[in-house]
């Protein structure tokens, strides 16, 4: 009997310190995501919705490529047309319009970066536009929500040059026999003419 309660107080014993571990630490939930896109602060959207399109009913998506600085700072000059909306005019009131943008700098892990991002315009007769962000429909242009730029440029795979030779080159040791055989003197010369021009005897006598 002293052998079975002791087995039955070894199982109890091993039960209470298992109810007396702590449950594991739930997850971080609020957590920040990896990389945030850059946000914009106008309240009105700066972008124009180009009146004659506007009056025609002409509507169009814009999606621009961006570069703000660590500040939030809108390098204006790299700002390009990524995704056109098949209309020139909308193309560059969207461009000319996202100029003039305020932005919230990019965070990556809660601090903020410099970084490239795809800024969608959307020319809407009416009605709001699916992205959110600042701007209303009428006579502007909807700015949404800004999206980080995962396209990377296909960079040229070019060819790596061939190692190089390292071998010494092939020193030429034999050297071009030369022409000893040297020109013997011409002794085929053209025969004198030893045979003297007779004088002429008969010369006409008196």
């Amino acid at each position: 009997m002293s052998a079975w309660r002791s087995a039955l107080l070894g199982v109890a014993t091993l039960a209470l310190a298992g109810c007396g571990r702590s449950a594991p630490p739930p997850e971080q939930a609020s957590a920040p995501p990896d990389q945030e896109p850059p946000v914009a602060l106008d309240p009105d959207s700066p972008v124009q919705y180009p009146p004659t399109l506007y009056d025609q009913s002409v509507e169009g998506d814009v999606v621009l490529r961006m570069f703000v600085d660590s500040a939030g700072r809108l390098v204006a000059e790299s700002s390009k047309v990524a995704e056109s909306s098949g209309n020139a005019a909308l193309d560059s009131a969207a461009l000319a319009g996202a100029k003039r943008l305020h932005f919230a700098p990019a965070r990556r892990h809660g601090l903020p970066v410099a970084t490239a991002f795809l800024q969608p315009v959307e020319f809407r007769r009416r009605g709001v536009g699916s992205g959110g962000g600042a701007g209303v429909a009428g006579g502007r242009g909807i700015v949404g929500k800004a999206r980080p730029d995962t396209s990377r440029t296909k960079r040229q795979i070019t060819k790596r040059p061939p190692p190089p030779d390292t071998t010494l080159p092939r020193v030429e040791t034999g050297k071009a026999a030369r022409d000893t055989s040297r020109p013997g003197p011409d002794t085929s010369g053209a025969k004198r003419d030893t045979s003297r021009a007779k004088s002429d005897t008969n010369a006409a006598k008196p």
